[in-house]
């Protein structure tokens, strides 16, 4: 739009106002075109929904997976501050 009123004005020329429209109307279709369709985004959020699902099980399986390393090292760390005995 700006590049139209430039060239109006640097000669000093009127466009009809149909052709102006027209072109204005072009450019919005351009525009319109170099967006994804509806249909994108739902077999994309559909895809995101379903991986969001998996990496949840799989998060309660890793905190699961965590909590009893936890548990071992604890034992672990227990039965080294102890101290040494001695068999006699």
């Amino acid at each position: 739009m700006k590049t139209l009123k430039l060239v109006q004005k640097s000669k000093n020329v009127k466009i009809p106002a149909k052709i102006a429209n027209d072109r204005m109307m072009n450019k919005d279709d351009d525009l319109i075109d170099l967006f994804p369709l509806p249909r994108y985004f739902q077999v994309h959020f559909q895809h995101v929904h379903e991986n969001t699902h998996d990496l949840q099980g799989e998060l309660v399986q890793l905190k699961d997976y965590v909590a009893k390393i936890d548990e071992k090292l604890e034992r672990l760390m227990a039965l080294l501050s102890r101290p040494p005995e001695h068999v006699l």
